[in-house]
């Protein structure tokens, strides 16, 4: 059995766990968590909304937690959600990926698990 991990919410007081699909069209933006700036330059993500646009169903990234920054180098956006924090899935019948365990990350690297692309869920058959 996977043990879950809490996720920093996105727009409300809400939670989401690894996998949990969010029906949401509005999130906040994970690069510059929601203030629309990043050192008092405009966010390059929302651009300077505060808020992306994410056609739901989605889930939290993995490969970043939400945070929208990439492991190596923290002033760059995360490659698996482009900074938004959220990634879209084509589909509601996802379950946590078996190689990474949901992490996005192979383990003992930085790069992206190459079964699930980062994502941390994989479609269910």
């Amino acid at each position: 059995m996977w043990k879950t991990m809490n996720f920093k919410s996105q727009l409300s007081g809400r939670t989401g766990r690894k996998g949990e699909v969010l029906n949401e069209h509005i999130y906040r933006c994970g690069f510059c968590t929601g203030r629309g700036s990043k050192k008092s330059m405009k966010c390059n993500v929302c651009l300077g909304a505060g808020t992306i646009k994410v056609q739901p169903p989605a889930v939290v990234c993995a490969y970043c937690n939400g945070s929208g920054k990439s492991h190596i180098n923290r002033d760059l956006t995360c490659s698996v959600c482009r900074g938004k924090g959220v990634v879209s899935v084509p589909t509601s019948k996802v379950e946590i990926c078996p190689t990474c365990r949901g992490r996005g990350r192979e383990k003992g690297g930085n790069l992206p698990c190459l079964l699930c692309k980062g994502i941390g869920i994989v479609y269910k058959k």
